[in-house]
């Protein structure tokens, strides 16, 4: 490979600011005994536990494999030798106690012993340059678990003198993700986003050992579109030459916007996604907080977590409220393989549920199953898969989601066998539960009663009825679509003028959310069983669901603690924005997507999984709720149409997004406000844009000139619209 050498002699010593000073015996590792549920720490197959701890409250412990770990990111406050300790048990002698660099690469490490009782392990005199970053790092043993605790990264006492002659740091000012600094190759790697010109990058951080001079400088602009070779050259003129490279990273959905914490949050949740892809890997199944090494190890499926981060599982719940913004994300192939293999999993055994958990390699979860008549299952999640199926279709126009044999037979076996099977308590047609979740939930909500009936139930029951109507459809079996389209209908009209009234005499109270097998009807806040009703649109527009909408709004008050009512699990507020932007009450929606951000370097309130940002469901509901909420994107990539409505707020100037997939097309949107939208179309297929407005305004501004809208009522809010077609590889812009 062609190298570009730079050996100007510019003077560009940058050195660190004065700042903190490392002395002897203090430790600068964060939380270097796993205190405070953990935080500090990141873990991949490793978890903290509360027991047989070296000293406090809790150790560290990394489940079987050594490919298996923990670490922590640090970086080096002032140059000298230092020693990395721990305290281990460990059950061989592969374990290893290492510092890496950013990406994993180790720099230094020694094997740990094996021992059934903790030893003190220590790497001593590593020579460090003040404002190197580096890992602390321990790996696992195939043998069995290996607990750490006591972790100390101090100075050491020798005093021998140091001379470096090494670039510490570097970026360019286009990179994403971190920089791959190796002192030892003298290597060094950063990606860029796909479509950035390799040509012209600009250097943003260029950090070298004091004294030293190199060929660049930071603000140099340079030519990274073959691998750069450049020249740090020390006092005594010793010269070091490091190759520099630059990787142009696949094509992704990019999000930009006049918001840097929407922009940020948006781009830390799409790289935080891929942190969960398990597809091609070999490694632990039915691995739980009970059972942390697993039961032995299997070919992983393509699939991605979603569920708790220390079980090796993909859950029915989770999967389902994740499957939008993987697909943005880039993961279609994860969602069809785990829409089939829940599918495949819905039997005549078990009265045509699925499975609520699965391991990675497609086999039954044995956390939540013993066999085909004691298992997990809810309800709601049962008509969510024939609902997100929808979704996917309407994403991507792949006619396996309404014509492959195992899913069709799913979809049907719900809306029918299913149903028909689980209505002997109140038989109206409403599917139920009879107890726990061994016995069969009514509902998503875990913490409350056990109700026979539940409103998140039968709103998605009325999701699934409607996604199974449009799928008959484009399926052209437009009879049955008709007849299906036609229950949903009655199934609303049940639910508003019947299911949900608890007094006919007062129209406006709350919305019945569960009826037990008494027969008592209940309308006060269940969490999930009361905010999936406004959710799933069942509920009727109007002043009875705008209160309703308060009252949900007032139980979750501020957060997890600032209500009795509000919960305690963070990923239950990821349904909130979805439940709030359908009706335009925008503020509100864009108040739970920043909490949620605020919040998810937390610790979890199950902290064995580790931060809120570790649960799956976080980074992945970002991404729709950006794409699909703020965004206002409603795709339909088999008739090759998008609508699109911006639900920005003041705070949010403008926002886009850019190398959005749909079907065959390739999406550019920009929102300006409220009032002004453009779309590009980068395909070879003409789209049609129904480009939407909230309020009534006689005509939009298409192109430059004035055009007629047409108006409709969605979810009780007055829409102003045109239609408009986008040739190939065209752009329009739309505004009030």
């Amino acid at each position: 490979m062609k190298l570009k050498v730079l050996a100007s002699a510019i003077t560009c010593s940058l050195m660190l600011s004065a700042g903190a000073h490392a002395q002897k015996n203090d430790n600068i590792l964060t939380n270097p005994s796993f205190e405070n549920k953990g935080l500090g720490w990141s873990y991949w197959f490793s978890n903290i536990k509360n027991d047989f701890t070296h000293e406090g409250e809790y150790r560290g412990r990394i489940a079987q494999g050594k490919n298996h770990h923990i670490s922590q990111i640090v970086t080096i406050p002032e140059t000298g030798y230092y020693d990395l300790s721990a305290y281990f048990i460990s059950p061989s002698n592969d374990a290893t106690l290492a510092m890496t660099n950013l990406t994993d690469q180790i720099l230094v490490s020694d094997k740990i012993k094996q021992s059934t009782k903790y030893q003190r392990k220590n790497l001593k005199h590593i020579p460090l340059e003040k404002g190197e970053q580096l890992k602390v790092w321990f790996s696992g043993s195939n043998q069995g678990g290996v607990s750490v605790d006591s972790v100390a990264l101090i100075k050491s006492n020798k005093s021998k003198p140091l001379h470096f002659n090494q670039i510490i740091q570097f970026s360019t000012q286009e990179q994403v993700d971190v920089t791959s600094v190796n002192k030892i190759s003298r290597d060094i790697k950063f990606q860029v986003p796909f479509g950035t010109d390799l040509t012209s990058l600009t250097i943003g951080k260029f950090l070298i050992s004091e004294g030293s001079y190199s060929s660049i400088n930071t603000g140099d602009v340079i030519d990274f579109s073959q691998p750069v070779q450049i020249a740090v050259i020390d006092d005594n003129n010793k010269e070091q030459l490091w190759t520099i490279t630059a990787i142009e990273k696949e094509k992704q959905v990019v999000v930009t916007s006049s918001n840097t914490k929407l922009q940020d949050s948006f781009e830390w949740a799409m790289e935080k996604t891929q942190r969960f892809v398990m597809t091609g890997q070999h490694d632990l199944v039915n691995r739980d907080e009970y059972n942390n090494d697993g039961d032995g190890s299997a070919d992983y499926i393509p699939s991605y977590w979603a569920g708790y981060f220390d079980r090796t599982a993909f859950y029915s719940r989770d999967f389902l409220h994740q499957a939008s913004g993987a697909k943005i994300a880039g993961l279609e192939p994860e969602n069809f393989s785990m829409f089939k293999t829940f599918a495949k999993h819905s039997t005549e055994s078990r009265k045509w549920y699925t499975l609520w958990a699965i391991n990675f390699d497609g086999t039954p979860h044995t956390i939540d199953y013993d066999d085909d008549n004691w298992f997990v299952r809810e309800v709601p999640a049962q008509f969510e898969f024939v609902e997100k199926a929808w979704k996917q279709y309407q994403w991507t126009g792949d006619k396996r989601y309404i014509e492959d044999d195992d899913l069709w037979q799913f979809y049907t076996k719900v809306l029918t066998d299913y149903i028909e099977l689980h209505d002997d308590q109140d038989p109206n047609g409403i599917a139920e539960g009879y107890g726990g979740i061994f016995e069969g939930s009514a509902t998503y909500n875990e913490r409350g009663e056990f109700p026979i009936e539940a409103g998140d139930g039968i709103g998605s029951q009325y999701q699934a009825t409607l996604a199974y109507s449009a799928m008959l459809e484009a399926r052209e079996e437009y009879n049955d679509a008709t007849l299906w389209r036609e229950k949903a209908q009655e199934l609303k009209r049940y639910f508003n003028e019947d299911w949900s009234v608890v007094d006919p005499n007062k129209p406006l109270e709350n919305y019945v959310n569960i009826v037990q097998k008494d027969g008592l009807r209940l309308n006060d806040f269940g969490k999930e069983n009361s905010w999936f009703m406004p959710m799933k649109l069942i509920t009727e527009p109007g002043e009875r669901n705008n209160r309703y909408l308060d009252f949900i709004a007032n139980n979750l008050g501020d957060g997890i603690g600032s209500t009795p009512e509000a919960p305690n699990n963070i990923e239950a507020y990821t349904y909130i924005p979805e439940t709030y932007f359908p009706y335009n009450r925008n503020a509100e929606a864009w108040k739970w997507m920043q909490y949620i951000m605020d919040t998810k370097d937390e610790p979890h309130e199950r902290p064995t999984q580790g931060t809120n940002g570790d649960y799956p469901e976080i980074s992945f509901t970002f991404i729709s709720n950006t794409i699909e909420g703020l965004m206002g994107i409603k795709p339909n990539a088999a008739e090759h149409r998008v609508s699109t409505a911006s639900h920005l707020t003041n705070d949010i100037e403008w926002l886009s997004v850019d190398q959005l997939p749909m079907g065959e097309h390739e999406l550019t949107l920009r929102h300006d406000g409220l009032t002004k939208s453009t779309l590009t179309n980068r395909s070879e297929h003409a789209l049609e844009w129904e480009a939407w407005f909230y309020g009534d305004y006689p005509t939009l501004i298409v192109d430059g000139q004035a055009i007629r809208s047409q108006t409709k009522q969605v979810n009780g809010q007055q829409v102003s619209y045109v239609i408009v077609p986008i040739a190939k590889n065209s752009t329009r812009v739309i505004e009030r």
